[in-house]
């Protein structure tokens, strides 16, 4: 059997912080359990209505038995107050990613739902909170689960069940950093993320914290230290007043003084290059985003509409997208580079695999969500 860091994470969490006395990992029904007519057909009619629903119409592929009887929980426990937790976690180091942001969204819609089916069909006596967990999803994909969840909480919960959706800083705060506070004197070797978490903290008392760094000299109190060393290794440098002095760096009269770098060699730090690149990709896509008639406009926007539909993108697909930007070639080049004078570095990746630069890959995205708000709403 796989075994999961993530379900054994919300395992922990549904023991020690909501209580649950008793948890299965990998829950599934069986074909051998007996259901009552008068519950199958209530059931049956939530069903339809999910089909129904004009949010839901593409959500379930299967007729009603086949779907329920597929359910399946990475976590059920049994907690108190008459509770059943029902919960699904996934989880990608990058975001999780079921094809498409929509083939996902319905993954994840789909789970939701027919957990509820099966929960009102084996465990109607119980009341039922529904979980999917992920601790990284794309802001893309989060908005958009987001967006259908809000359907699912106001068209199907009810006394009786409520759903809960905990992705990035919400599964964080709740699940994890609620687990981590109550499971210090904890020993049950069973539970695998309480024994990695003991694993990491063993040396813990070992580590000692850095000695400070000595303090930096100011890049000002750095230049007048060298132009005094300079001056006196110059026999120039006691010309009596009045006379111009005309060594400079260059060794040319009337050349101006070379501005000086922090490093000794004259090169910007690799650090310092990105940091600038970031700020200038920072205060310039804004305004690429109100202007959608520009070059670099154009090629970022329509990055970012085939990039809701599909997570690789070739540079031949975004040449087709960009087929009315003049010198797409050219163009492109300016926003995939790092360099003084380019539009701004907003790509990385391969000829084969475009992706956004990681540094501002989260603002892009951002920007282009409120890009979007505006144009529909106008």
């Amino acid at each position: 059997m796989k075994i999961d860091i993530g379900e054994s994470l919300v395992n922990s969490y549904l023991r020690h912080v909501k209580g649950c006395r008793i948890v299965q990992q990998n829950w599934k029904p069986s074909g051998n359990w007996q259901v009552g007519d008068d519950l199958l057909e209530k059931t049956k009619i939530e069903f339809e209505r999910i089909q129904r629903h004009k949010a839901f119409t593409e959500i379930f592929k299967t007729g009603f038995d086949q779907t329920v009887r597929q359910t399946e929980l990475d976590v059920l426990g049994m907690g108190p107050g008459n509770t059943l937790y029902g919960g699904n976690v996934t989880f990608h180091e990058f975001g999780i990613n079921f094809g498409s942001k929509t083939d996902t969204r319905n993954r994840v819609i789909k789970n939701l739902l027919r957990a509820y089916l099966a929960m009102k069909c084996y465990f109607p006596e119980f009341n039922h909170v529904l979980m999917f967990c992920a601790p990284r999803v794309s802001v893309p994909t989060e908005e958009i689960i987001r967006e259908y969840f809000r359907i699912i909480e106001k068209d199907f919960s009810n006394e009786q069940t409520r759903f809960l959706y905990l992705s990035n800083d919400t599964f964080r705060d709740e699940i994890l950093m609620h687990t981590l506070e109550r499971i210090p004197e904890e020993f049950d070797t069973n539970e695998l993320f309480v024994r990695s978490f003991k694993l990491l903290t063993v040396y813990a008392h070992d580590i000692r914290e850095e000695e400070p760094a000595p303090p930096r000299e100011t890049s000002g109190k750095k230049k007048v230290e060298r132009k005094k060393k300079k001056e006196e290794n110059n026999p120039e440098h006691n010309n009596k007043p009045g006379e111009q002095n005309i060594e400079r760096a260059g060794g040319q009269e009337g050349q101006p003084d070379k501005p000086e770098l922090e490093n000794e060699n004259n090169v910007v730090p690799d650090e310092e290059r990105i940091r600038n690149e970031v700020a200038k990709v920072i205060s310039r896509v804004p305004k690429w985003f109100t202007r959608p008639g520009q070059n670099n406009s154009r090629i970022l926007i329509r990055f970012m509409e085939l990039y809701e539909k599909k997570d690789k993108i070739t540079l031949q697909e975004l040449a087709e997208a960009c087929s009315e930007v003049r010198n797409f070639s050219g163009n492109f080049t300016q926003m995939n580079n790092v360099a003084d004078k380019n539009h701004g570095k907003v790509f990385n990746g391969t000829s084969d695999n475009i992706q956004l630069w990681e540094p501002i890959r989260e603002f892009v995205i951002q920007e282009y969500i409120e890009f979007k708000k505006s144009y529909y709403s106008s």
